[in-house]
């Protein structure tokens, strides 16, 4: 069933299906909509198996290059404050307001969310055999996806998947 993901909550709960597939804060919603419903596999099951990435244009990357090295850097400044427990609170707080949700509900969605800071995820764009690798993540997804017609032309990383921001704000 085709459904597009802010409505999966709804669809469970009319009982035309037995199981939905969707992310926070979509899932949670249907959990909690539901009577009696249960989450049976989440990401945090499969660690590595989902990777959130910032893209950015060619031309853009060409153009404003220096400007993106220093957008990376704040990654890890935004990893030290969701680590920081002095901090970590009020960072939820910001997420939550921009889900949606309420910072209990948001900070209960954090259990399957592992930030990586910039020196955490380098080595993870080599290409490898585990969720540890991104391109093999990317390409579990992609067979996954291509299984389902999601879409139909697989993904190709190795054409957009690029390191060099974070090499390069990591210097």
């Amino acid at each position: 069933m085709g459904t597009p993901t802010n409505q999966t909550a709804q669809v469970l709960a009319t009982g035309d299906v037995a199981a939905i597939g969707a992310w926070q804060p979509n899932s949670g919603q249907a959990l909690k909509s539901v009577a009696g419903s249960k989450a049976i596999y989440t990401s945090a099951d499969e660690p590595g198996l989902i990777y959130d990435f910032v893209s950015v244009s060619p031309q853009s990357l060409a153009e404003r290059r220096a400007d993106w090295v220093k957008f990376v850097k704040v990654w890890d400044r935004v990893v030290k404050y969701l680590s920081d427990t002095a901090t970590r609170k009020d960072g939820i707080a910001i997420m939550a307001s921009r889900a949606g949700v309420k910072p209990e509900e948001y900070a209960a969605f954090l259990g399957g969310t592992r930030f990586l800071s910039l020196a955490e995820s380098r080595p993870r764009y080599q290409v490898g055999t585990s969720l540890e690798s991104i391109p093999y993540s990317m390409t579990v997804a992609d067979t996954f996806n291509l299984a389902n017609k999601v879409y139909k032309d697989g993904q190709k990383p190795s054409t957009y998947l690029d390191s060099t921001l974070t090499i390069d704000a990591l210097k």
